[in-house]
C-alpha cells in the first residue's frame, strides 16, 4: 500500500523537483575565447543559468543570505566532504548539506558505465526546493517514516556524462557509485544512526545505509541517473 502510494506521487514529482535540469546543461561548455556559434543565444543561456543558480542560493541561504555567482565560470565545479574531494567535476550547489563529493574513481565510472571517446562523467548536485517540489519531499518523508526516521536536508543528485558540450544522465541500473554528504551541524546528533532516503523517477524508493565511520558524514552507494535524496536519522 505504502509503495503504491509513493509510486503514484512520484509519477510527476521528479519533473518538478529537477526544474533546473534543461538550463543547467549549458554550464558544461563555458566559452573559452568566444569561439563557437550562436554568441547571443549562448550569452542569453548563460545569463539564465546564473539567474537560476543565484535563485537557488538565495532560497537555501534564507533571509540575510548573500551567496551569489556573477558568471557561469564562477559556478562551483568541484566539492569536498571532510577533506575528501569529489572525483567528478560538475555543478555542486547543495548548500543544504555540509559539502558533497562523489568518491568512486573517475576511471572506474568510465569503465563500469562503458563511456566512450569524448565522454566524461559529470554531476549536478543542488538543493531540492520543497515549495516547488512538494511531491518529491512528501515521498522522501514517507520513506523516512517507514523506518521511523527523522528527515533532514533534501538534495537533488544527477550523475551523468558530458560529450560535445551536452549533458545526459547515466543509466540508473548501472554499477554502484559512492557519494558522501556532509551532515550539517543543525542536523547532527550524537547516538543517532544516519542514512539517506532516495526516490527515483517512476517511484522507486530506497533507504541507503551509511557505509563510513565518520560521524560528520553519511556515505552511501547509489547509481547513475537522477534522484531526490534526503539525509535521515533514527
Amino acid at each position: 500500500m505504502k509503495a503504491k502510494f509513493i509510486q503514484k506521487m512520484m509519477a510527476g514529482a521528479l519533473a518538478m523537483a529537477l526544474v533546473v535540469t534543461p538550463a543547467m546543461s549549458v554550464h558544461a561548455t563555458p566559452a573559452a575565447g568566444g569561439a563557437g556559434s550562436g554568441g547571443s543565444s549562448s550569452a542569453s543561456s548563460e545569463k539564465k543559468v546564473v539567474e537560476i543558480v543565484n535563485e537557488s542560493l538565495a532560497e537555501s541561504d534564507g533571509e540575510g543570505g548573500g551567496s551569489s555567482v556573477s558568471s557561469v565560470s564562477s559556478i562551483p565545479v568541484s566539492s569536498s566532504v571532510a577533506g575528501i574531494k569529489t572525483t567528478v567535476k560538475g555543478v555542486y550547489l547543495a548548500t543544504s548539506v555540509n559539502g558533497t563529493a562523489i568518491r568512486t574513481g573517475l576511471s572506474t565510472i568510465v569503465a563500469n558505465y562503458g563511456l566512450g571517446a569524448g565522454e566524461v562523467p559529470s554531476a549536478r548536485i543542488y538543493n531540492l526546493d520543497v515549495k516547488k517540489s512538494p511531491l518529491a519531499a512528501a515521498a522522501l518523508n514517507q520513506a523516512a517514516e517507514s523506518v521511523g526516521a527523522v528527515v533532514g536536508p533534501y538534495v537533488n543528485v544527477e550523475i551523468g556524462k558530458v560529450k560535445g558540450g551536452k549533458f545526459s544522465l547515466l543509466p540508473s541500473d548501472g554499477a554502484e557509485i559512492s557519494v558522501s554528504f556532509g551532515i550539517p551541524a543543525s542536523f547532527a546528533q550524537a547516538g543517532k544512526t544516519f542514512a539517506v532516503a532516495c526516490v527515483r523517477p517512476g517511484g522507486a524508493v530506497y533507504i541507503l545505509q551509511d557505509i563510513d565511520n565518520n560521524p560528520n558524514t553519511v556515505t552511501f552507494n547509489t547509481t547513475g541517473g537522477q534522484g531526490a535524496y534526503a539525509i535521515i536519522k533514527y
